[in-house]
């Protein structure tokens, strides 16, 4: 009788153990695609298992590729079966013959871990973050007198989770200069910092933002970081890097942040503004957008190389401008 309960004792406990180990080999946590997986597939595995590259027959780089059968006939990544999946055997194999990455340091115990559960969980393929069309989400129910609008209670929503107290409030000096750092990129005036100052109003920081916002300054700052996209420049680049007069586009670029444009608009009048019933000349002038490639005119050079490398700056440009998405790869491998 003893030996039976002793028996019933040992069975419970591995039964314990096993329960133990299977949460901390796949714990309940999602693994999220994009966030845990991809990272790890870029940095470990795409360089020889990717696009041309793809060894074995398996590649990381689609869906239908990683989930698709290899040179062996069969896939390297079984859906809700890490065990019985290639993918996890050779990344953990001790020959490092079979081990992969090949001649390279190994996954570490996490990244192995985030693999596991992810196939554990289904394998699901995610979609790039910047494709995935925007959810609206509503605002958490929070009492706290901290949180003044909806961003606020995201954010303490958060603190709260993180066992973390919102930070005090900051005092007028430093709201002064966070916010004239941020819409004008420099400090206010005396006068406009003596007032906000010294005023006692309740609507003094509103009042402040109004003043900034209806700042010259307000453009120049906001129109530099789109230049740095449109990649503006008072010179042409290439050999003696001569100057050119393409400040009227600059002009326009400020013009545009100060009146407050619609995006849209502002975006329509860069890439098409002559082709716009009765355009204007300002929206001629905002087709520069187009304009801004190197231009070479030194002796010997070839028109049409130039002319080309000129539609694939433009095109490039609009893709990562516009899109957010890099396309210079694609003119030569596509």
């Amino acid at each position: 009788m003893k030996f039976l309960l002793n028996k019933k004792i040992f069975f419970i406990a591995a039964l314990l153990v096993a329960a133990l180990m299977s949460y901390s080999f796949f714990p309940s946590e999602k693994a999220d695609f994009s966030a845990d997986v991809k990272p790890i597939l870029n940095s470990k595995c795409i360089s020889c298992h990717g696009g041309v590259k793809a060894k074995g027959g398996f590649s990381l780089l689609f869906q239908e590729e990683a989930m698709g059968k290899t040179e062996s006939g069969k896939p390297a990544i079984i859906p809700g079966d890490p065990d019985g999946s290639e993918f996890i055997r050779r990344l953990t194999a001790k020959d490092p013959e079979e081990r992969m990455p090949y001649k390279h340091e190994p996954l570490s115990k996490e990244e192995i871990s985030i693999l596991k559960r992810w196939i554990k969980q289904g394998a699901k393929w995610g979609e790039h973050w910047a494709y995935v069309p925007v959810k609206e989400e509503k605002p958490p129910a929070i009492a706290n007198k901290w949180a003044l609008n909806d961003i606020d209670k995201f954010i303490y929503e958060k603190l709260e989770k993180e066992n973390l107290k919102p930070s005090a409030e900051a005092d007028k000096p430093a709201l002064l200069r966070r916010l004239s750092l941020d819409l004008i990129g420099m400090y206010p005036s005396d006068n406009l910092a003596k007032a906000y100052l010294n005023s006692k109003d309740e609507k003094a920081y509103e009042a402040l933002a109004d003043s900034l916002l209806s700042s010259k300054h307000f453009g120049e700052r906001w129109a530099a970081l789109w230049m740095d996209l449109s990649r503006y420049a008072d010179t042409k680049g290439y050999e003696s890097d001569g100057s050119r007069e393409s400040w009227r586009y600059r002009d326009w670029l400020i013009d545009s942040f100060n009146e407050d444009k619609p995006y849209d608009q502002f975006l329509t009048e860069q890439i098409a503004g002559d082709l716009l019933p009765n355009a204007t000349d300002a929206q001629y002038i905002a087709t520069a957008f187009s304009r801004n490639s190197m231009t070479n005119d030194e002796g010997g050079t070839e028109n049409e190389e130039f002319r080309t490398a000129a539609v694939l700056d433009r095109v490039n440009t609009v893709w990562e401008s516009l899109m957010g998405t890099t396309f210079a790869c694609v003119q030569c491998h596509s």
